[in-house]
C-alpha cells in the first residue's frame, strides 16, 4: 500500500523542514515536479510502473520534508534514479543527468537553450554529486521502505468484471489508464488505497465515452469501494484538469 502506513506519516509538528501546507505555490511544484518525472521516464524509454513508482516515492518524500528546502528538480532527479534500480531497469546516471539537463532548458529557453552537458565537467560532477546524494537523503528519509502498489494492475480485471460489451473494454481500459497516470501528479496515492483510485479512474472514463456501468448493485461495492471515496478522487482529479500547466519556481526559504 501507498498510504502514511508505509513509514511515511504527515509530520504534525511543521518543523523548518517538515511538510509544507497545500497552498497554490506548494502544488504546482508539486505538479511541476512530477510532469518532470514523467516526462523524464518517456525520453529515457522507462515502463510506466518505473515513473509511478517515482512519482509515489516523490510524494512520500514531500510528506515529510519541505519543498523550500529541497529544490524538487533535484528530488525528481533522485527519485526515478532510484525506481530504475527498485523496478529493476537501470539507467546509467549520464543518460538520466543529459535528459533531465534538456527537459529544464527546453522550459527555460526553447530548443535554442539545449546543450549537452560535458561529462568531463565540473558542472556535470556538481550535478551527479546532487543526484547521489539526494538518492541517499530519500532513502534515509523513507526508511529504505520503496514497495508501491499501483492502481494500473487492477485495471484490466476491473474492467472486465464490469463491462458487459467486450468492445468497448479497451477504450475504457485505456481512458481509465491514462487517468490514473494524471492522478499520479497529486498526493492521492498517500489518501486513498490504489483500488480507489482505479475505482475512480474507471467511473471518470466511463463517463467521457458516455457509458453505462453495472447499477444493481452498485459496481463499485464489487470491489469493496465506496462510493464517497471515489467522489473525493473524481473532485481532486477534476480541480487537476482545470489548472493552467506548472512552472518551476524556486521558494523562498520561511
Amino acid at each position: 500500500r501507498n498510504s502514511m502506513a508505509d513509514g511515511v506519516r504527515m509530520n504534525e509538528d511543521a518543523s523548518a523542514d517538515g511538510p509544507d501546507d497545500e497552498t497554490e505555490e506548494i502544488c504546482e511544484q508539486r505538479i511541476y515536479g512530477c510532469d518532470t518525472i514523467q516526462e523524464a521516464a518517456l525520453l529515457l524509454e522507462l515502463p510506466q510502473v518505473c515513473a509511478a513508482t517515482a512519482q509515489v516515492l516523490f510524494h512520500r518524500f514531500y510528506a515529510r520534508r519541505s519543498f523550500r528546502r529541497h529544490d524538487v528538480r533535484h528530488v525528481a532527479m533522485g527519485v526515478l534514479f532510484l525506481a530504475t534500480k527498485v523496478e529493476e531497469c537501470p539507467r546509467r546516471i549520464r543518460d538520466l543527468l543529459n535528459v533531465f539537463n534538456a527537459l529544464f532548458q527546453y522550459r527555460e529557453g526553447g530548443v535554442d537553450a539545449l546543450v549537452p552537458v560535458d561529462i568531463h565537467s565540473e558542472r556535470y560532477a556538481n550535478q551527479k554529486a546532487i543526484v547521489v546524494n539526494m538518492e541517499q537523503v530519500i532513502l534515509k528519509e523513507l526508511g529504505f521502505i520503496l514497495y508501491t502498489e499501483h492502481p494500473h494492475k487492477f485495471i484490466l480485471n476491473y474492467v472486465k468484471l464490469i463491462c458487459t460489451d467486450p468492445a468497448v473494454e479497451k477504450p475504457l481500459a485505456q481512458k481509465a489508464w491514462n487517468t490514473i497516470n494524471d492522478s499520479a501528479r497529486t498526493p492521492l496515492c498517500l489518501q486513498f488505497p490504489p483500488e480507489v483510485i482505479c475505482c475512480a479512474a474507471i467511473s471518470m472514463a466511463a463517463r467521457l465515452l458516455r457509458l453505462s456501468l453495472p447499477a444493481q448493485p452498485p459496481w463499485w461495492e464489487v470491489f469493496e469501494v465506496s462510493k464517497a471515496d471515489i467522489d473525493r478522487v473524481c473532485e481532486d482529479m477534476c480541480k487537476l484538469y482545470n489548472r493552467p500547466k506548472a512552472e518551476y519556481k524556486r521558494l523562498r526559504r520561511q
